[in-house]
């Protein structure tokens, strides 16, 4: 084998020669031959996107063609960058085509029938690769139109299937078609991959109105999916509220405008507790029309992906881990859909198998979380919304059910050399309880939020004491920590009696007989009684430095032991919040792995499960409180601060 292709190639190069010497001058190695078939028009095309041997070889092998080569074709071939390797693979073809078949023999007798051997099963597509700056249509062994699973893709999103409106030029693929609200076009690939892969696209949107560009990789089932969607901002509704006093009462009337609610880069999954029709979580929060952006979707072997997007100068702009979609297999399928009307150009779009696979979990609780990591963990229990003049905020699942208030059920009070912990059994709570500010408001529609903070402290509450009882409220949104120096509000240090503007409705009022043994959900006083109590209580803000840090006492060791006539054993916090943050950490990780790699039936449950999705959910919106998304805009917060926004207060819960 080894002499045939040196023949074969000592031959190559003596033809290339000839025919050099024949045409006589450079310039006619660069003219196209005028019978160059289309497989051969595809081999040029490839060298030109500076495709790799490798990837030019295999594709010559898989197609299983035969490339007739006259020796002007190999001369142009040269000329557009094609290599030796290359060409020597095509000249193969040809001796490997089947010769013209001589003219029958007569008939033997007939043989006894061969026992029957099954077909082997077709192997997955090695990849797939596409610059559409390089083309003049849409390759039909790539892609296809008006497939069903592009119509189930519509009615997810409740739209209505169109064709898409393709047009091709130095600017790649223009795809439009989309022109009025619930629609929905796009292209999907032939083939289905499995995980591991990347897939790279760049694409630039050229419309403000809907989502001009959304890439997904989804099974044909639509059970397992993961998608990066473009919204480039177009009319948003009112944002602000002025208030009048009439003879008939308070009035706030709606006014202002900007953005939508839905500006940004998106990412969807199929472990994200909503259904594919959401845009998700924000990766990315301004988009410009016109820009190419280059999207990068990594899914390992392991079910787990990971998402990038980068703009023209390679500059990260923000990127999303540790989800968990399933293996595939996948189509990928370039849309637009919604508003309208929408355009984007795609340039190119490449998915790469991997040779092994990228987990991409991460292996231990992080000992500063960052906003990626709170995205990943708490997503599958409840659902994210951007609240004016705060930004983004996550309401737990638990948040849905009337009176549901934070540190109520689920938890209990222990005394520790830091102060009063709240030890939750829930499997978000060493988040939720330990880092960040709660906020309820009109914008979160009466439920409580939390709003994503980077410090750590036992509990983030403050204190009321009365006659027979106690209780305690999550700190607001807007009470900063400034590292060495205590608990700010609005610009200010907390004093005493400074009460943060919350209401009755936002404490836990327990007897204080009923402090201790957690289930305050049982034994907390009702609205009435709240309110009574709360007016005849003191306030305690609960909180000091020492020595540097910041002690939650609440209303005391010693106070609380006399008022519950019971002992406080103190507990080391270290100690506790390992304990706490290990557990919680691996029963996540579990459950998403779980998910991952669950059957299609338990997919189909927990699919239908999220679609059902918290009170209010609305299939084919993503944004807006009472909707099923994620917005992911960092809040803006102060060096050395953890106040999680620099806005308005929030509306003081009754």
């Amino acid at each position: 084998m080894e002499c045939k292709t040196r023949i074969l190639g000592t031959c190559l190069a003596a033809v290339m020669a000839c025919a050099l010497l024949t045409a006589g001058h450079v310039g006619y190695a660069q003219t196209t031959p005028a019978n160059l078939s289309p497989d051969l028009q595809e081999i040029v095309k490839f060298a030109q996107a500076h495709m790799t041997d490798d990837v030019i070889l295999a594709y010559i092998k898989n197609s299983g063609k035969s490339y007739n080569l006259s020796g002007d074709d190999m001369i142009y071939l040269t000329s557009q960058g094609v290599s030796q390797p290359v060409l020597s693979a095509l000249l193969q073809t040809k001796g490997a085509a089947p010769a013209t078949a001589p003219t029958p023999a007569p008939a033997p007798a007939p043989a006894p029938a061969p026992a029957y051997v099954p077909p082997p099963v077709a192997a997955p597509p090695p990849g797939l690769v596409d610059v559409f700056t390089s083309d003049a249509s849409l390759n039909p062994s790539v892609w296809m139109v008006q497939t069903p699973l592009l119509q189930s893709l519509a009615q997810w999103n409740a739209s209505a299937p169109l064709p898409p409106m393709l047009a091709f030029g130095p600017a790649g693929l223009q795809m439009s078609g989309v022109n009025g609200p619930g629609q929905f076009t796009g292209i999907q690939s032939v083939g289905a991959y499995m995980a591991p892969f990347t897939l790279t696209t760049t694409v630039s949107g050229l419309a403000a109105e809907g989502v001009p560009f959304d890439v997904y990789l989804v099974s044909p089932d639509l059970r397992q999916w993961l998608s990066v969607a473009g919204h480039l901002g177009g009319a948003g509704r009112p944002r602000e509220r002025v208030g009048i006093v009439t003879p008939f009462g308070g009035l706030r009337f709606p006014v202002g405008g900007g953005a939508s609610p839905e500006y940004g880069i998106w990412a969807n999954w199929t472990g994200s507790a909503q259904p594919i029709s959401a845009l998700g979580n924000k990766i990315y929060p301004a988009p410009v029309p016109g820009v190419p952006y280059t999207i990068s979707m990594t899914v390992g072997a392991d079910g787990m992906a990971s998402v990038a997007v980068q703009d023209p100068s390679g500059l990260s702009l923000g990127a999303l881990n540790a989800m968990p979609v399933g293996t595939g297999p996948f189509n990928v399928v370039l849309a637009s859909r919604r508003m309208g009307p929408t355009f984007a150009s795609w340039q190119s779009v490449q998915l790469t198998p991997l040779g092994a696979p990228q987990p991409v979990a991460m292996a231990a609780p992080p000992e500063t979380p960052t906003l990626d990591y709170f995205q990943a963990h708490l997503t599958p229990y409840g659902q994210w919304i951007d609240v004016p003049g705060i930004g983004a905020a996550w309401v737990p699942a638990e948040a849905n059910t009337p009176g549901w208030r934070p540190y109520m059920d689920a938890g209990q009070w222990e005394y520790t050399d830091a102060g009063w912990y709240w030890q939750s059994t829930y499997p978000w709570g060493d988040m939720a309880f330990h880092y960040g500010r709660w906020v309820n408001n009109d914008y979160t529609s009466g439920r409580w939020a939390w709003v994503p903070g980077y410090d750590w402290a036992p509990s983030w509450v403050s204190w009321r004491e009365g006659d027979g009882g106690m209780g305690w409220a999550p700190l607001p949104w807007d009470v900063e920590f400034h590292v060495g120096v205590g608990l700010f509000w609005h610009g200010g240090p907390v004093v005493a009696g400074v009460d943060f503007g919350l209401g009755f409705g936002a404490f836990v009022f327990v007897g204080a007989d009923h402090f201790w043994g957690g289930n305050y959900n049982v034994y907390v006083f009702d609205r009435e009684r709240s309110r009574v109590f709360f007016e005849h209580s003191t306030f305690h803000a609960g909180y000091r430095m020492e020595g540097g840090h910041l002690m939650a006492d609440g209303l005391g060791r010693d106070r609380v032991a006399q008022i519950t006539h019971h002992a406080v054993e103190v507990h080391k916090a270290t100690e506790l919040r390992h304990a706490e943050e290990s557990h919680n950490f691996a029963k996540r990780t579990e459950a998403h792995k779980e998910l991952a790699h669950a059957t299609a039936p338990a997919r189909e449950a927990a699919r239908t499960e999220s679609s059902r999705g918290a009170a209010g959910t609305t299939p084919g919106r993503g944004t807006t409180p009472g909707y099923g998304a994620k917005p992911t805009t960092k809040p803006t917060t102060k060096p050395g601060s953890t106040r999680p926004g620099s806005s308005e207060s929030n509306k003081k819960p009754e």
